[in-house]
């Protein structure tokens, strides 16, 4: 089955339109979800007590490495 320029240019239309309907089907049947108004954001926002900054706590800093007199001074190999 060959395809020529024009099925294929319908099929991306067709894809297209269908996607975008899709979506503006769904917006549509949850516009409150996304689209709040103001007066539900300042309900929201009277409840909201705002609190001043604390840093997050910092963890102890431990040393990963051995101390210098005990690190390896190297493997020589000799070959014979």
């Amino acid at each position: 089955m060959e395809i020529s320029g024009l099925d294929f240019f319908l099929i991306n239309v067709l894809s297209y339109i269908a996607g975008l309907s899709t979506g503006l089907l769904v917006c549509c049947k949850h516009k409150e979800k996304f689209f709040c108004s103001s007066e539900n954001q300042e309900r929201e926002l009277d409840g909201f007590q705002a609190q001043p900054y604390s840093p997050p706590p910092q963890a102890a800093v431990l040393a990963s490495a051995p101390p210098p007199e005990q690190l390896n001074k190297g493997v020589r190999i000799v070959l014979e």
